[in-house]
């Protein structure tokens, strides 16, 4: 039989059919058939979302022993739970039971890789494992492959709200510190920019929240506020991303907060970590309570004068550089006029050792005159024709 014969005869039996093709033997026969073809090519797993899942499950198992490729297993699952769980409730407890059941195998299916999965597609299905009620170890599963590349996920991802109150505003709180506390818990990369990646989001994520319609409360807000500012104290250099969801909750609940309340919203700011624009903007903002805009005039005056004081150190610097250099080019100066009095006195006294060479050789010279001229070697030419050594007297022969 074809991939599609196979499949379509499969999916069209009913549990009673199913169990009686066990009792049989001719389930593993199938599926066997459609591992075989499988393996040859991978992408026919996708085409399996009609398949029972009582015959699914196991072959996708089977699949994922034979190294097929990671992503080929997860468009299957992710297609079977498109199909089966992320479809719109009829509220029958008989299709939230195998609702449960399958989100239940697919996380079971799903691999534990980094990045193998989309953080959309873990939140979504960390959401209806609570509005479903799953097992702990479905959502414990869905919680962990999240902490794992939080750091990937946007602040969009984290907009879950508690399964009991899914037409109201309250987040799950104690889920996002759960999934953090392992995130961290979990972390042993020397790079720290993943810290900056989750802090980011987070301050994201917080103004999303602050400026959805849920009517978020003033508890929930803060308890976010406080997560937030936990993550990047020792991460951002500031903070402005909290600020601005302080502003924007502020804006939103401007009728309906006490000054009390105003006050327990921004005891999340931080005034310190806050950007010279962020202060400017702040000393202005009408919204915020007057012990918070005295606090940032504080904090603002600080800055600047910490800022004077940076550039003055640096201009005292620049002083201390200029000093050094003059210093340097008069040394070099110098050493430039020393080596050229110690030049003029080594040229001085080449020229004396040379004259008194050249009085020696005089000398020697007057002397080896001197000697041949009282040897009767010198003539009345010139004293370079004597050649006293070979000219001798003439013997004289007297005739008798």
């Amino acid at each position: 039989m074809s991939w599609n014969e196979t499949v379509k005869a499969l999916s069209v039996c009913s549990d009673k059919i199913l169990d009686k093709i066990d009792d049989v033997g001719l389930t593993e026969v199938f599926l066997d058939s459609l591992l075989e073809k499988a393996l040859k090519d991978p992408s026919l797993l996708e085409d399996l979302t009609t398949l029972p899942l009582r015959l699914y499950e196991p072959l996708i198992q089977e699949a994922s022993k034979h190294n097929v490729s990671v992503e080929n297993l997860v468009s299957s699952v992710y297609n079977y739970a498109k199909r089966y769980v992320f479809e719109k409730d009829s509220g029958d407890e008989s299709v939230s039971r195998n609702k449960r059941q399958v989100l239940e195998a697919v996380e079971r299916l799903l691999p534990h890789q980094r990045g193998a999965i989309s953080c959309g597609f873990l939140f979504k299905s960390l959401k209806e494992s609570m509005f479903l009620d799953a097992s702990s170890e479905c959502r414990k599963g869905f919680e962990d492959r999240i902490s794992k590349q939080l750091d990937m996920a946007t602040s969009k991802d984290l907009m879950i709200l508690l399964p009991n109150k899914v037409g109201g505003g309250a987040y799950d709180t104690n889920l996002l510190k759960t999934i953090l506390k392992s995130f961290y818990s979990n972390y042993n990369v020397s790079d720290v920019s993943r810290f900056v990646s989750v802090a980011r989001m987070l301050e994201e994520f917080l103004l999303d929240a602050a400026a959805s319609g849920d009517g978020l409360s003033i508890e929930t807000f803060k308890a976010f506020g406080e997560i937030t500012v936990a993550a990047s104290c020792d991460v951002l250099r500031y903070s402005d991303g909290i600020y601005r969801a302080v502003d924007v909750f502020l804006e939103r609940h401007r009728d309906d907060l006490t000054k009390t309340e105003k006050m327990e919203a921004c005891r999340v700011l931080d005034c310190k970590k806050l950007s010279p624009e962020a202060c400017e903007h702040a000393s202005k903002n009408e919204k915020l309570p007057l012990r918070i805009v005295v606090q940032v005039f504080f904090f603002a005056q600080k800055q600047i004068q910490d800022k004077v004081a940076r550039e003055m150190e640096s201009v005292e610097e620049k002083d201390d550089d200029d000093d050094i250099e003059d210093m340097n080019k008069k040394l070099l100066r110098l050493d430039i006029e020393s080596d050229y009095s110690e030049k003029r006195e080594i040229e001085n006294l080449e020229c004396v050792v040379h004259c008194v060479k050249e009085k020696k050789e005089e000398r020697k010279i007057s002397v080896w005159r001197e000697v041949k001229r009282k040897f009767g070697c010198m003539t009345s030419l010139t004293v370079d024709a004597c050649n006293c050594h070979i000219k001798k007297r003439k013997k004289t022969y007297h005739h008798y």
